[in-house]
């Protein structure tokens, strides 16, 4: 089984968390987290920061350095893609999405972002509110 491995961000600003909104295989409009492919060379962090500002064109801060994991099956279930997620802080505030893989970029609510998320990134959400970043106060 092939390997791969995204790396992104959950990006806080006061109550509300950005989520994307892109299209799955099956054209299904999903909800996630800016994030994408490891480069050769990069480090976690490095492919994290450079995917949230190709996806979204915001400049963050990490401010938890311990990732939140989760994988899945990829390219009809031959490939295992690991997923890790940096909680961050948005530096700038002019959102930029990329339109060939980004159809909805969205601020919500902490309290009701996890009912958009109903595959896998459902735990990741669970993991995020266990580590209670949602009282983080954003600068």
């Amino acid at each position: 089984m092939g390997k791969e491995k995204s790396c992104g961000c959950i990006i806080l600003k006061d109550d509300k968390v950005l989520i994307i909104g892109a299209r799955d295989d099956d054209w299904k409009l999903y909800w996630s987290f800016p994030k994408g492919h490891q480069e050769d060379g990069e480090t976690d962090i490095e492919t994290a920061l450079r995917e949230t500002k190709e996806e979204v064109g915001l400049d963050v801060e990490i401010i938890d350095e311990a990732p939140i994991k989760t994988w899945h099956l990829v390219h009809g279930g031959t490939v295992r893609k690991e997923v890790l997620l940096f909680v961050a802080k948005p530096l700038n505030d002019e959102i930029k999405r990329q339109d060939d893989e980004v159809e909805r970029v969205e601020w919500v609510k902490i309290s009701e972002a996890g009912k958009y998320f109903d595959n896998y990134y459902s735990g990741v959400w669970e993991e995020f509110l266990s580590r209670e970043f949602c009282n983080y106060p954003s600068e």
